[in-house]
């Protein structure tokens, strides 16, 4: 499964850990996003953030399924220049993905 979407400011991703420690990633400002495979009980290894200049064209071709090299670099710089980020979702089992947004923030959650 493919999901990309237009329009939507935020996304809340719950996370728990092997210890069952619960958490909500928060992501606001989200511009764009593309996720596969996303089911119940994915098992993600790991999430990276990365900004500015650690985000590749070849990221924006991606999240935003370009093929055209200009347009992609014209929408690097934008990117850039508007201080986005890129949250890299690298799964174990399931979910893997990219998600172009401009803050986020980590709650922890108590049962």
């Amino acid at each position: 499964m493919v999901c990309g979407f237009a329009r939507i400011s935020g996304i809340q991703l719950y996370l728990s850990t092997s210890q069952r420690e619960s958490s909500v990633l928060v992501l606001d400002g989200v511009q764009a996003l593309i996720l596969n495979d996303v089911r119940q009980g994915n098992i993600i290894l790991d999430l990276v953030i990365r900004r500015g200049e650690e985000i590749t064209k070849s990221d924006i071709e991606q999240v935003y399924g370009m093929s055209d090299d200009s347009v992609a670099k014209n929408k690097l710089q934008t990117v850039m220049s508007g201080g986005l980020q890129i949250l890299e979702i690298h799964p174990s089992y399931g979910a893997e993905g990219l998600i172009l947004f401009k803050t986020w923030s980590l709650v922890p959650q108590t049962d």
